[in-house]
């Protein structure tokens, strides 16, 4: 397949049924209409990509708007990977970031990059954790 970056419209307007299609697109755990409306309602901001009116990606954003943000569903459909549609919502998401964070405030942002995927969120600067800075994060399964 041959990708114009050019004709990929990035947009803040998601659609359920796009999410959902997604979604389902790369084995994400399957959710009803119900929740993902909840889901998409309580989101800070929404990134999605259209090649024309086919939604091919999408990220989402939960922040505090204060010292917290955190990067979920990281979508791109497995036909448009590869192209820099990951690249490109991610960096959509760090400048409303940017844009929204209180001067001389610093924000962490992070995310649960999925195996094998962490040298692309490293290449956008993004960094593993343990670290120097950070302990290896927590997760619990509810």
């Amino acid at each position: 397949m041959c990708i114009n970056k050019t004709d990929i419209l990035i947009s803040q307007e998601l659609s359920v049924s796009d999410f959902l299609s997604l979604r389902r697109q790369v084995d994400f755990q399957p959710l009803s209409i119900t929740q993902a409306e909840n889901i998409l309602k309580n989101t800070t901001y929404i990134t999605a990509a259209y090649d024309g009116s086919k939604c091919i990606g999408l990220t989402r954003l939960l922040f505090d708007y204060g010292t917290d943000a955190y990067i979920t569903d990281v979508i791109v459909h497995p036909e448009y990977q590869g192209y820099g549609i990951g690249k490109m919502l991610i960096k959509d998401v760090l400048l409303f970031i940017k844009e929204k964070s209180s001067p001389h405030t610093i924000v962490t942002c992070s995310l649960y990059a999925n195996k094998g995927k962490e040298m692309f969120y490293e290449k956008l600067g993004f960094s593993r954790l343990p670290n120097e800075k950070y302990g290896g994060g927590m997760a619990i399964d509810l």
